[in-house]
């Protein structure tokens, strides 16, 4: 049975999410994101450092780290400011595909 794509993870001081929640499912799909890639991902999105990150989901940095490279590899992203334009770009086309149906 296939997994439900996580939620972006917020902290309590977050800004409120750049996506709402069925957005972000649908780039989490169409990006193959794992779920905590996902989670990762989505804090990155927020300027949130991976100290930080670590610290909001309680895991080592270095984990953090890793997904994001991961991330980026399955993405064919440089750093993470092409993570976050492959991100948008996938955005761009979900859009797309709903205001086209």
């Amino acid at each position: 049975m296939a997994q439900r794509p996580a939620t972006p993870a917020r902290d309590d001081q977050s800004r409120p999410p750049l996506f709402a929640l069925e957005e972000w499912r649908a780039i989490v799909r169409t990006l193959a994101l794992s779920p905590r890639q996902a989670q990762v991902v989505g804090l990155a999105m927020q300027s949130k450092k991976d100290k930080e990150i670590a610290k909001i989901l309680r895991v080592d940095e270095t984990t953090v780290y890793s997904h994001i490279k991961l991330a980026r590899s399955r993405l064919q992203a440089a750093d993470r400011m092409g993570l976050a334009y492959r991100v948008f770009e996938c955005f761009r086309q979900v859009v797309e595909r709903r205001t086209s149906s």
